[in-house]
């Protein structure tokens, strides 16, 4: 186990440390900067469960679920989530390299050739590397607060080899502040709504060359400085709403439910010759560069990033059954992108793959979770465990990365740890 966090850790190092020097900012216009917390129950549910009113990850995304009043804590949660994973499981080589380094026989550059395996597996075109959530929430009544940070690896590779391969590491913290409130309740129907606002950091780095892995590993003693004063970065700020509505019927057992998302997703963003520049200029801060870095500095440029708002429209079915508790989701997604495209007369019947979501979760006593569900074509499956205090949950998830269904399926493995109470 402790060979096995070894390598991780070293992933992660190697990967933060890769920063080009290059002063222009990330290639911001290739990656959806939208910023959306980890949830591996939707995940394990073929990335779906819109209308499904419990555990705290439901008001991140529809604040019409605080309609329901309660109390839910979740101090702290962590997740962890790898892609790729199929292609590096069946990699002979890559195999071989983690059973030495569990058995403790690795060779001296075994880490070094599975972290340039990682990156192998990264293909051409989009792809994401690694991504890793640490969240606190608390739902109080009607009201809902959390904190969000995230740690994401992209990835893009224009040419046809593992040197051009290129990681941009982002970097989110997010506060969210959202009220629920429900106005009519009645056995035969109900009517909720919500609204949350986003209080949103987001850092970028410039583009990372995958061919300076080995000069890193080799000589690390600079990377403290190189992290701080030596890799580009762009940073900012947005403060998107999000509001939802939800409507149930026979006691909520069967709920549709209508968010609008990433309203007002505006980000305010600078361009930085280093981190530590972003300190000095949001925080105050007077830190000084090394030398050596002093002679890089480069004035900032401020400029705008619009994201686009997202409309989704969700249908849980819930009913009451003693120990098995199921939840059946159909989840419509960017149902504005569909309009638009029937509006253009670029619609095709294939397009609904890209649209709809269905899935299934079953429960036993409160205490085991079963997951499926269809993303876009692609199956996913999930598990939860529940113990007092204590929530694991797990997801394998397939999920496209082209522009079309088939393009780029890209499969990735979930797992998340929390401590509280969040049933």
């Amino acid at each position: 186990m402790k060979k096995i966090l070894l390598v991780l850790c070293l992933v992660f190092v190697v990967s933060t440390a890769l920063f080009a020097e290059d002063e222009k900012p990330v290639i911001y216009d290739t990656i959806n900067m939208t910023f959306a917390p980890t949830s591996v129950r939707y995940d394990g549910m073929g990335h779906n469960g819109l209308a499904t009113p419990t555990r705290l990850d439901s008001y991140f995304t529809n604040p019409a679920v605080l309609g329901n009043k309660g109390f839910a804590m979740s101090l702290p949660s962590f997740a962890f989530t790898y892609y790729n994973v199929k292609a590096l499981y069946e990699d002979e080589e890559a195999k071989a390299i983690i059973q030495r380094l569990i058995s403790g026989n690795a060779a001296d550059d075994d880490a070094q050739n599975l972290a340039m395996k990682v990156v192998e597996k990264l293909g051409n075109g989009y792809n994401v590397l690694f991504k890793a959530d640490a969240n606190v929430a608390l739902k109080i009544g009607h009201f809902g607060y959390g904190i969000n940070t995230q740690v994401k690896f992209h990835a893009l590779n224009n040419g046809s080899s593992v040197a051009s391969q290129n990681l941009i590491p982002e970097v989110n913290v997010a506060q969210t502040f959202a009220l629920g409130a429900k106005f009519v309740d009645t056995h035969a129907i109900s009517v909720s709504a919500g609204a949350s606002v986003h209080l949103l950091a987001k850092v970028y780095y410039s583009q990372i060359g995958a061919s300076d892995i080995i000069p890193i590993i080799k000589d690390p003693s600079k990377l403290k400085d190189e992290f701080v004063w030596g890799s580009p970065v762009m940073a900012g700020f947005a403060v998107p709403f999000d509001a939802g509505i939800n409507i149930g019927f026979l006691s909520d057992m069967l709920n549709l439910s209508v968010t609008a998302n990433n309203i007002n997703g505006i980000y305010r963003m600078k361009s930085y010759s280093g981190l530590g520049y972003v300190g000095n200029d949001v925080l105050g801060l007077n830190n000084e560069a090394p030398e050596e870095y002093k002679d890089k500095k480069k004035d900032s440029v401020a400029f705008k990033v619009e994201t686009p708002m997202e409309v989704n429209v969700g249908f849980a079915f819930t009913p009451n059954i003693r120990f098995v508790q199921p939840v059946v989701t159909v989840d419509f997604v960017n149902t504005l992108d569909l309009i638009k495209s029937i509006n253009d007369n670029t619609f095709k019947m294939e397009d609904l793959l890209m649209h709809i979501n269905y899935g299934a979760e079953l429960g036993l006593f409160q205490v085991l979770k079963a997951r499926a569900g269809i993303d876009s074509g692609y199956l996913s499956f999930g598990a939860g465990l529940s113990i007092p205090g204590i929530q694991i949950d797990a997801s394998y998830r397939v999920q496209e990365f082209g522009v079309e269904i088939g393009d780029k399926p890209v499969d990735s493995f979930t797992i998340r740890f929390n401590l509280g109470w969040d049933k």
